[in-house]
């Protein structure tokens, strides 16, 4: 690690910037995703070099010099792309969303500090990465950038600290819940893809039920993350581990699961309201969802938070099976945004953007 003393500058002036970085980034983030649908776009790759070019030009004014050569790099690739020498990818995007969260960090950390530590040589190995990218092999020569600017894409440290619900011996639920538990050790044993997936689940839906003020009984919620892909692991793996689209068949066979997770709650009077949420987990907002085009007010609570912890955890950990990397926090949480009001509940929505935030904030400090 590197030592860097900030400028002599006001408070002021860092909180100013850091509002400026969440502009920009506000601005990237529509870029990046419009550009996954319709990577030619002109306007919105000029639009997404801009913003980069600003905050480049923004931290070079006032002395933050570290970071600069490294936006500088990144946003050579960005030139690139509006130059049609190289082609926008979510690889590309992933990059973006990386380097801002690691910009205001950093200013950040100018803020509160007046010697910063920083990783010099790693930031080094990412603009040699970027000024010497293989074209003839360009996804893995971006997922080398990828992993080098960020080795630890997720938060999930920050997930694993929060509490899981842990019912007292005198509780009736208790039992129950261990058994559902190992169950479903048992059944994440089956893909190499899956383990722990459940338990990191569980963490999120209570953190996000506890931030709207626990209005779903934890006990129920718990099972329900526990049972709601048990159903998975009792189908093919050649559906399960599939690198293509499905077809017709396969994606009804797939939906069956939600059917075979709730069996295993439906003659246990206790656990309806869990049933209920692993039925209602794949329903949509909008009525497009299964198995039964429910819509928004139709939804149980407990299954639109199911339906965000699903989606975050499939784009925080699904690709990681066919890259080996994850995705990056800021990206799955802009893609949540950008499904609510159609998969996803507005409204819960909004509450895990702000339990997120407040573990963000609570990683840098603030």
């Amino acid at each position: 690690m590197a030592l860097f003393t900030r400028p002599d500058i006001s408070t002021d002036v860092y909180i100013e910037l850091m509002d400026e970085i969440k502009e920009l980034h506000q601005q990237a983030e529509n870029s990046v995703i419009a550009l996954e649908s319709t990577p030619y776009s002109e306007p919105h790759q000029q639009a997404l070099y801009r913003a980069i070019h600003t905050m480049k030009g923004d931290l070079g004014i006032i002395g933050l010099d570290p970071m600069v050569p490294l936006i500088g790099a990144v946003e050579n690739l960005l030139d690139d792309i509006r130059n049609q020498r190289l082609t926008f990818s979510a690889l590309i995007g992933d990059i973006v969303f990386n380097l801002i969260d690691q910009v205001f960090n950093f200013v950040q950390s100018c803020k509160n500090s007046t010697r910063i530590e920083y990783p010099e040589q790693r930031y080094q190995r990412v603009i040699a990465l970027c000024r010497s990218l293989d074209y003839d092999d360009l996804d893995s020569a971006l997922r080398e950038v990828l992993a080098t600017l960020a080795p630890e894409l997720v938060i999930t440290a920050d997930l694993d600290e929060q509490p899981s619900y842990h019912p007292s011996s005198d509780d009736n639920a208790a039992a129950d819940l261990q058994l559902f538990e190992a169950l479903i050790d048992q059944a994440e044993q089956r893909s190499s893809y899956w383990q722990g997936r459940a338990k990191r689940q569980l963490k999120l839906a209570l953190l996000i039920n506890r931030h709207a003020g626990s209005p779903i009984d934890d006990r129920q919620l718990t099972a329900a993350c526990y049972v709601h892909d048990f159903g998975m692991s009792f189908l093919p793996l050649t559906i399960l581990h599939a690198t293509e689209a499905l077809d017709a068949t396969q994606s009804d066979t797939l939906k069956t699961h939600v059917y075979l997770s709730a069996k295993l709650l439906e003659n246990l009077p206790q656990w309806q309201e869990a049933k209920h949420m692993v039925l209602q987990h794949h329903e949509r907002v909008d009525g497009k969802g299964y198995p039964n085009a429910l819509t928004q007010t139709q939804i149980c609570d407990g299954a639109k938070i199911l339906a965000i912890v699903d989606t975050f955890d499939a784009m925080t950990h699904e690709r990681a099976h066919k890259h080996h990397l994850k995705r990056p926090f800021s990206r799955a949480q802009a893609e949540i945004r950008r499904l609510a009001g159609t998969q996803l509940c507005p409204y819960w929505v909004t509450v895990f953007n702000d339990a997120m935030e407040d573990l963000i904030n609570a990683k840098r400090g603030l």
